[in-house]
């Protein structure tokens, strides 16, 4: 297996990168993997970072918590913003800190700006200060996206063409970056072709179709019974950063607790949503080079592990073992 844009050195750490869709089981196959390879995860997830919502986020349930060491799950209040950019110091720090004792970091998560930020060794140039992104996010409040996007045309045409016009955020970013002297296009082709500081081994999970829609659908129905209508009713108590509640389901969630929908319209809503968003992951993972598909289609989480395991093993993780059975 090739790994991916290696620097020219003989001790890179090594990092095993494990992802793929939302619902697809990446949290347990991920866990067998690391007690195979005496690994520890960091997750590569803008939603499981947040303290306060582990079920809206589909955090890893207590046992898996308590079986294998987890960085970067539950770790930063709500109220508190989050980014690539921080993403990708805070887990660079955490892979150096676990490779400092000779275990293995598994990156697992289905972010994938995440993931390639880091791998890719990316360094968020461009980026203004809160002043102008304020500015830009009165633009919009004022004008509209539609002008926004307009106004993007003229100033980096080619991030016009390819960013999410609905999401402010994104939009905001783009127009900061272009004001900067640095366009979002640019990054973004630096985003590919940057190279990595790890000697990595990359994988993709893959579910057919029809069989990840059903998992997603199920999960949205267990989500709401086991808790999330709680979680967002008690954190919009309190303060709640803008990139918290993006969390597939808190919007959602938020209107049925308004009154404006049903809950049952509240789950159709997040089943669609997350739905999307398991295409934009598979859109990511596709650009992704040198990955490792893994075609999960019956095969249990140890048997997925098991084969992620064995593929590593042979290509020299020394401490990587067969899986005989789940945790």
């Amino acid at each position: 297996m090739a790994a991916l844009n290696q620097p020219q050195k003989n001790k890179a750490l090594t990092v095993v990168a494990v992802f793929g869709p939302t619902a697809a089981g990446k949290s347990c196959i991920a866990a067998e993997v690391a007690a195979a390879c005496d690994g520890e995860i960091v997750s590569a997830d803008s939603m499981q970072v947040y303290a306060g919502m582990p079920v809206l986020t589909d955090q890893p349930p207590a046992g898996l918590l308590a079986a294998v060491p987890h960085h970067l799950v539950g770790s930063v209040p709500l109220s508190e913003e989050y980014s690539a950019a921080r993403f990708a110091r805070e887990a660079g720090g955490a892979i150096k800190e676990i490779s400092s004792r000779e275990r293995l970091p598994l990156l697992v998560g289905g972010t994938g700006l995440y993931i390639r930020a880091l791998l890719g060794n990316f360094s968020f140039p461009g980026r203004s200060g809160p002043d102008a992104r304020r500015q830009w996010e009165r633009y919009i409040d004022t004008h509209g996206s539609e002008a926004a996007l307009k106004k993007l045309s003229r100033l980096d045409p080619e991030a016009a063409v390819f960013v999410d016009a609905g999401n402010p955020r994104r939009l905001v970013r783009a127009l900061e970056a272009a004001e900067s002297g640095i366009p979002l296009s640019a990054e973004r082709s630096r985003l590919w072709s940057g190279v990595s500081p790890y000697r990595v081994f990359l994988f993709g999970l893959e579910l057919p179709r029809a069989e990840l829609y059903r998992a997603i659908d199920e999960r949205s129905r267990k989500m709401l019974r086991a808790g999330a209508v709680d979680e967002v009713r008690l954190a919009l108590g309190g303060p709640v950063s803008r990139t918290a509640s993006k969390a597939i389901g808190f919007a959602e969630i938020s209107r049925y607790l308004s009154g404006k929908t049903s809950l049952a319209e509240a789950e159709a809503a997040i089943a669609q949503r997350s739905r999307r968003y398991a295409k934009r992951q598979l859109t990511w993972m596709r650009k992704m080079p040198d990955i490792v598909r893994i075609d999960l289609a019956g095969l249990s989480d140890a048997q997925a592990a098991g084969e992620i395991a064995e593929r590593l093993r042979q290509k020299g993780i020394p401490k990587a073992s067969s899986i005989t059975e789940g945790l």
